[in-house]
């Protein structure tokens, strides 16, 4: 290989992030390394530069290039490699090790293995030129890692794990039929995607719950999907929506924002009689109730579901879906910065100055 070093952002200790050269990875008998056009920062990747200090970045090995969300072209395959060739415009599910043996895995779920371990979250990821697919996950979950349709760019590529987790939460999980009525808490990425496949399978009524600190930026572009759009601290939040959805009710909640304290009491007061509850973000900080909705769940028979990432399934339709044309990705995607830049893509996306933002390591040379 022609060039000897790796430029990646990577983290060195507990919110500590910093550019440097690494050594270049290489393909091992059954391994595939993969030239990174765009990383996606995620706000899963906050906590890494911003704290709390989750207990599992102690157990962390540093250095460790971060990034989970990445496309790219096949650069290398190892010798004992079939079915992959160098120049193969292909996308990670950022799987990294999965057990192979557990009953997550014996029936494909690889993304619930007690033992899974994410390229850019327990290993090396895609904020770097060049990023390593380990042979053990290759051969115990081929699909981790996907061919993109000829009409997919890369940018968009990069962005698909959001994407097929609202695909996930709404089709699969809350199975909204066509007609339904959809309630979104938050307009960050997992949002405003949620909001695209909302309005592709034609939910009826698609109500966005978001946050005044978010809606100069995010609220236009949820307004190229969502009916109404409505604020977190309105104390009239419920009875509009109430109002909004009619006789028909609520079918679903989709939690896609990250606190908690209150959305589960009012999403349970929304929901018609058999609705579901989706839970796709998370808090990290402890939750009570003034009043606590499981009665109020038990009597209306609402579902908890909670949420985790996305499946095979999920992947091959939203890659069908975009391969027809079906899915526009471009407002979404608000911003493209050279890797070197990353600071400012996570302050810019902190601020709630940008929707998605992608790194692009080309840009750096």
């Amino acid at each position: 290989m022609e060039q000897i070093q790796n430029r990646v952002a990577r983290l060195t200790a507990i919110q500590k992030i910093e550019m440097a050269d690494a050594p270049m990875p290489k393909a091992g008998p059954g391994e595939v390394v993969v030239k990174t056009e765009y990383c996606g920062i995620c706000g899963s990747d906050m906590p890494l530069l911003y704290g709390p200090d989750e207990a599992k970045y102690k157990n962390y090995t540093y250095p460790m290039v971060i990034g989970h969300e990445f496309a790219g072209e096949v650069y290398e395959v190892g010798r004992n490699v079939t079915g992959w060739k160098v120049g193969d415009r292909v996308v990670s599910d950022n799987t990294g090790y999965v057990c192979g043996h557990c009953p997550a895995c014996e029936t494909g779920n690889f993304l619930l293995c007690p033992e899974r371990k994410g390229i850019g979250g327990d290993m090396d990821g895609g904020m770097a030129e060049y990023v390593r697919i380990p042979g053990v996950v290759l051969q115990r979950d081929p699909a981790s890692i996907r061919r993109i349709p000829d009409n997919m760019p890369f940018e968009h590529a990069a962005v698909m794990d959001p994407i097929c987790n609202a695909y996930k939460a709404i089709v699969q999980e809350a199975k909204v039929l066509p007609g339904d009525n959809v309630v979104i808490y938050g307009n960050g990425p997992l949002g405003l995607f949620s909001v695209l496949i909302a309005r592709l399978i034609n939910a009826a009524r698609i109500i966005v719950i978001g946050t005044r600190r978010s809606a100069p930026t995010r609220n236009p572009i949820c307004e190229l999907g969502a009916t109404d759009i409505l604020m977190a601290d309105d104390p009239d939040v419920v009875r509009k929506v109430k109002e909004i959805c009619g006789e028909d009710g609520v079918a679903a909640v989709i939690n896609c924002a990250s606190r908690s304290a209150n959305i589960l009491p009012e999403a349970v007061r929304m929901l018609r009689p058999g609705g579901a509850f989706i839970m796709v973000g998370y808090t990290r900080t402890a939750v009570s109730y003034e009043e606590d909705p499981a009665d109020l769940m038990g009597h209306k028979g609402v579902t908890f579901i909670g949420h985790m990432g996305y499946d095979h399934t999920s992947w091959r339709n939203t890659l069908a879906l975009y391969r027809e044309g079906r899915i526009n990705m471009d407002p979404i995607v608000t911003h493209k910065l050279p890797l070197s830049k990353w600071r400012e893509g996570f302050e810019m996306f902190t601020n709630r100055e940008a929707a998605k933002v992608v790194l692009v390591p080309e840009l750096d040379q």
